[in-house]
């Protein structure tokens, strides 16, 4: 009789769990699925994107001092790709770009282990070239028209001993170059220009206030708690959505995304550990990335088939507005 009680109480406690999450998405929905209708200056709108090759190195991009692509890892081969940088510009007028280039790792036993371990210095293999131009698009998704390269950007090679084009820079074990740029968004966004200068703080408290915002991320992402994962990211989201220049099935297509990878379903969240503080933005950004490979400590995994699993990975970004004494999300 005990045993079929318990059974009964845990099939309640499991409907009224799902019904709690079904009421959660529903929140989530109405808190970031009218998000264009603030949108403006649809008329108006320009997408600016990188696109970036790179070989033979790991990178990290910046567009005004915030990160829009990186890579950490192995060398062997190169990869090209476009990314949006929207996000990273608040309002017309002159931009900054930067590219910091790293030696590649190789994999290498370590204390019994296999790790990415980085080279000693970039080789002369290594080649870096990006350019950043503007567009618009259609409804469709299509091109409707383009603006032109505003950046064309290529490391400089030079003649090794055997006649062949080598990284100007090889031997180095770092090397960054930067530029700056024109920007015709139609938009202002407040973002984290007026934000508190975060390189002020104590590290140490710094350090304390973001691993105390990440852990409520955390437990909101295992437990399937999207509605305050919502609500904590709507002032963010509404500048990504001007910056992106959401209408109404944009909108659609990003909440069937948030849906996908922050309502992960029978998420199993790993633990926040083998993090450092990373400041961005001139000062006024902070997040938490992974010691090793500069990637975001708050992840997890979840299963697609028989033994199957892919893991999800979380990038957020903090800053504490004008007037306020708290860290918030704006990325």
């Amino acid at each position: 009789m005990y045993k079929y009680l318990i059974l009964i109480i845990s099939l309640i406690s499991l409907q009224n769990c799902g019904q709690n999450k079904e009421t959660m998405d529903v929140k989530a929905t109405e808190t970031l699925g009218n998000l264009y209708k603030d949108v403006k200056h649809q008329d108006k709108r320009i997408n600016y994107q990188a696109m970036i090759f790179i070989g033979g190195c790991n990178y990290e991009v910046f567009i005004n001092d915030y990160p829009v692509d990186r890579y950490f890892g192995p060398g062997d081969g190169s990869a090209s790709g476009s990314s949006p940088i929207n996000i990273a510009i608040l309002k017309p007028g002159i931009q900054t770009w930067k590219i910091k280039i790293y030696p590649v790792r190789e994999r290498a036993e370590v204390n019994g282990e296999i790790k990415l371990v980085p080279q000693e210095n970039i080789q002369p293999g290594a080649r870096v070239e990006m350019d950043i131009e503007g567009v618009r698009f259609n409804p469709n998704g299509g091109i409707e028209k383009r603006f032109g390269k505003i950046v064309e950007f290529e490391a400089p090679l030079k003649k090794d001993n055997s006649g062949q084009n080598a990284f100007s820079d090889a031997g180095k074990p770092y090397i960054e170059y930067s530029g700056t740029f024109q920007a015709d968004v139609p938009y202002t966004m407040s973002g984290w220009e007026n934000s508190t200068d975060l390189t002020a703080m104590d590290p140490t408290v710094l350090k304390q206030q973001l691993l105390k915002e990440y852990q409520k991320f955390h437990g909101w992402l295992q437990n399937g708690n999207l509605d305050q994962i919502a609500s904590h990211k709507l002032n963010a989201e509404k500048e990504v959505a001007q910056a992106y220049f959401y209408d109404k099935k944009t909108n659609e297509a990003f909440l069937t995304k948030l849906q996908q990878i922050w309502g992960q379903k029978n998420l199993q969240m790993q633990p926040l550990e083998n993090y450092k503080v990373a400041i961005y933005g001139n000062g006024k950004l902070a997040t938490l990335i992974d010691e090793v490979d500069n990637g975001s400590p708050l992840w997890g995994n979840y299963e697609v088939g028989d033994n199957q699993f892919k893991h999800n990975s979380y990038f957020l970004y903090f800053h504490i507005p004008k007037g306020k004494k708290e860290l918030e999300v704006i990325r």
